[in-house]
C-alpha cells in the first residue's frame, strides 16, 4: 500500500481543500475530509479507505521520493 507524494500532501495541507486519499483507489477521491480522518468511506469505490492528509503523514503512508 502506497500513498501520495510528499509534495501532494503539502499542497493539500496548504490549500484548505481537505481532500482525502483513498488507499484502495490510490487517488484523492474524498472532498471535505478532516485532516485527521481515518477510514472514511470513499465516494468512488465504497470502501472505508480514505485518510486525511495529516493522518497520512502520521501513519507514514507518504511517498517521500519526490
Amino acid at each position: 500500500m502506497s500513498g501520495p507524494k510528499l509534495s501532494e500532501i503539502e499542497e493539500v495541507m496548504s490549500s484548505d481543500t481537505y481532500e482525502g486519499w483513498c488507499t484502495y483507489c490510490q487517488e484523492w477521491t474524498h472532498d471535505c475530509c478532516e485532516p485527521d480522518a481515518r477510514q472514511y468511506t470513499c465516494p468512488e469505490c465504497g470502501n472505508d479507505t480514505c485518510y486525511g492528509a495529516e493522518e497520512l503523514l502520521i501513519i507514514g503512508l507518504v511517498d517521500t521520493n519526490d
